[in-house]
């Protein structure tokens, strides 16, 4: 017998509510919650001079007592700077209306002003700084949350997508500041169970072109849950949100045995998105992407603190992250015209168990 999971989608749906819920600066709350929870905000940054940058904050309270990990990644012909640093959880502080957090080395702070957010990181061998101004909305599916098992505060996944941003700063690294100018993809995901509870593997794929972006997000859940994906997706095109979906694929065409850990790593990977945009026009789309140009390689067990990193082992066999910087196409179909934009994507795909 199967264990319950509550779409976010399927909970609107029964409360007569609409697919999604429109987000905006003042919708950029940290919740802290309590429990095996971790909560990250993430940056996936396409430059103006074909870079990219990678920016993330996790807090996780999975282990003996809370967490903070800060992350970047920085990548431009040929030059690649990557690290990540752990933090004493008890720097880490909201401010009163948990719009903006802070950590030794980082702040995001709730820029509503400029309609975004201003962050500041500083490791050991990269300073950041950089604005977040969103471009027309954020999103989340329904009210937010699916739950799973049971409708409670401790079981549930929640996903905040703003899917474009324009984004000014700079960063430095062996003595040389270079300016960092594009637009991005930004998530705050909030997840109050242990990861490998809800997921076996996830993707993501984010593609900001000119005017245009893609974004989608997908994972399987354990046999438990019936395997069943968990997926949102959206569509901007002449910098406006159009559509917003959870009716998604994303198939692994090829794939390539990693050795060292078993995994079946994805080499080609096709998408194919399906709804109603807006203002109710039919819509379909398809995206593809052949994975070439590996970044990085994160064995997740390596980047954690002792006792944390022996906690999760118990829990997971070997979790794994690749992340990639390749060129993808995407063909979107909105009522009768038909839309074409490619370039730089920025793909991820994490094993969990």
């Amino acid at each position: 017998m199967s264990t319950p999971i509550y779409l976010a989608c399927d909970i609107a749906e029964k409360k007569g509510q609409p697919l999604f819920t429109e987000l905006g600066c003042n919708d950029l709350k940290w919740t802290l919650a309590g429990g095996s929870s971790t909560e990250s905000a993430t940056f996936y940054i396409k430059l103006d001079d074909g870079g990219l940058l990678f920016v993330q904050l996790a807090h996780s309270n999975i282990g003996l007592s809370p967490t903070v990990q800060t992350t970047a990644q920085y990548f431009k012909d040929g030059v690649h700077k990557f690290e990540t640093a752990n933090r004493s959880a008890r720097s880490f502080k909201s401010s009163d209306d948990q719009g903006s957090v802070s950590v030794d080395g980082m702040t995001i702070v709730n820029n509503t002003e400029n309609h975004g957010l201003d962050v500041n990181l500083t490791l050991d061998c990269m300073e950041i700084e950089f604005n977040f101004s969103i471009i027309d909305c954020g999103f989340q599916i329904g009210e937010g949350k699916t739950f799973f098992k049971e409708m409670n505060p401790t079981n549930f996944i929640c996903h905040q997508s703003f899917p474009k941003g324009a984004v000014r700063g700079s960063v430095t690294f062996d003595g040389e500041t270079r300016k960092v100018v594009g637009e991005g993809y930004y998530i705050h995901a909030v997840l109050s169970m242990k990861p490998h509870e809800v997921a076996t593997k996830c993707n993501l794929i984010t593609l900001q072109s000119g005017d245009h972006a893609l974004s989608l997000l997908h994972f399987d859940t354990p046999d438990c849950f019936n395997n069943i994906p968990v997926t949102q997706a959206s569509l901007v095109l002449n910098r406006k949100l159009v559509a917003v979906t959870v009716k998604n694929t994303a198939r692994f065409v090829t794939t390539k045995l990693d050795p060292e850990n078993g995994y079946e790593v994805p080499t080609e990977v096709h998408y194919t998105m399906d709804g109603d945009t807006l203002d109710g026009k039919p819509f379909h789309c398809k995206a593809s992407i052949k994975l070439t140009s590996l970044l990085t390689k994160v064995d997740v067990l390596s980047e954690l603190p002792y006792l944390l990193r022996k906690i999760i082992q118990y829990f997971f066999t070997k979790p794994y992250v690749y992340q990639y910087f390749d060129d993808a196409e995407v063909v979107a179909t909105v009522g009768d015209e038909e839309v074409t934009f490619g370039g730089k994507a920025f793909f991820e795909c994490s094993f969990l168990n």
